[in-house]
């Protein structure tokens, strides 16, 4: 097989798997995936952690890693997969990591103790030494080397489906009230910084607002904790999403929101955040974090959340909003995606 996918099932999963089947010659391309679910109706897919079990099934990896010609790895979560490749540093000349953003910030979030000490350094002796990095941030490829001393190659791409701008058909239906609808993140994760943001604006609460916080994923008893402070400083302005929807219902949620604040101190939420900006949304995030360059160089207005919020309500210019929508439209199109992985798995000019 010529190129080799090792990834884990999410989300993401299945619509890339989709895209390079349909996009590309499919026989060159295994998925090795590694999760509990199943993904039986797509071909060229083994699931690794079950491969793992058996040493001959251990055995089948190897020799499969060996013969590609290059391997990509989509998110690095796996102790797993280090080991693989920290017992065979000849492959990682041919590997390319695709990065997630959770798996390079890892070098800052973790909780400092001999163990994971050890899982950092293992962690730099594989990173360091493999062919390519592949973000559509430029800052967290530029991260990669000064944390982990990288030298290969960056190659630009979205890098997934989820990420393509999309012209959604959603429920408009015409404002009756000049109510503001505000989002604050998108999870109950702690990174969302969420009680900072709800202490912000709640000198606003005696406006038309509707503050909706998205909390139907990541830590429980973080979202409890979110939940009971904006209940305390904002009453039944402060609407908590819990429940898991699909993603059509969720998208109308978004389609009504007038103003998303998302507060994370590393790079995190971009679909929430390319999605809005699609969607001519006002968009808030942190100045100092690979994001803020990442909408600078796709020339995406954004604003910052690191302010005290007093241009919460001034209207986005309409020229503003229809040239973050043309731009999203224009970057992010499923033909510029297929292109991008068409020129790295070519190694083309990036």
């Amino acid at each position: 097989m010529k190129y080799v996918h090792i990834m884990p099932n999410s989300t993401f999963t299945n619509p890339f798997i989709d895209l390079i089947n349909s996009k590309f010659e499919n026989n060159d391309h295994l998925f090795l995936w590694y999760g509990n679910s199943e993904i039986s109706t797509i071909k060229n897919v083994q699931n690794t952690m079950k491969m793992q079990k058996k040493p001959s099934e251990v055995l089948k990896i190897i020799i499969t890693m060996n013969k590609a010609e290059k391997i990509y790895l989509h998110g690095l979560f796996s102790i797993i997969i280090f080991m693989f490749l920290f017992l065979q540093p000849w492959v990682l000349k041919k590997c390319y990591w695709v990065i997630w953003g959770g798996d390079l910030y890892y070098h800052t979030t973790r909780n400092k103790s001999a163990r994971s000490n050890v899982y950092e350094y293992l962690r730099r002796s594989v990173i360091k030494k493999m062919a390519g990095f592949i973000t559509h941030i430029k800052g967290d490829y530029e991260l990669a080397k000064k944390w982990y001393g990288v030298k290969g190659r960056y190659y630009y791409s979205f890098m997934y489906p989820s990420n393509v701008y999309k012209d959604y058909c959603l429920e408009t239906a015409e404002k009756t009230t000049s109510k503001k609808y505000i989002q604050v993140g998108n999870s109950a994760d702690p990174s969302n910084n969420h009680i900072e943001v709800l202490n912000k604006i709640e000198r606003y609460k005696d406006m038309n607002i509707e503050v909706i916080c998205p909390l139907s994923y990541g830590d429980k008893e973080n979202a409890q904790q979110i939940i009971n402070h904006g209940s305390k400083i904002l009453g039944d302005k402060f609407v908590p999403i819990i429940e898991f929807m699909p993603f059509d219902k969720y998208l109308n949620i978004l389609a009504k929101i007038d103003i998303a604040i998302f507060n994370h101190k590393r790079q995190q939420a971009m679909g929430n955040i390319t999605t809005l900006l699609g969607l001519g949304k006002k968009v808030y995030i942190r100045k100092d974090i690979t994001t803020w360059e990442f909408c600078i160089d796709h020339d995406l207005k954004v604003y910052s959340s690191n302010s005290d919020f007093e241009d919460l309500f001034e209207e986005m210019d309409e020229g503003i909003r229809r040239k973050n929508v043309e731009n999203m439209k224009m970057k992010f199109s499923e033909e510029k995606l297929v292109e991008d992985w068409k020129r790295i798995f070519n190694e083309g000019d990036i």
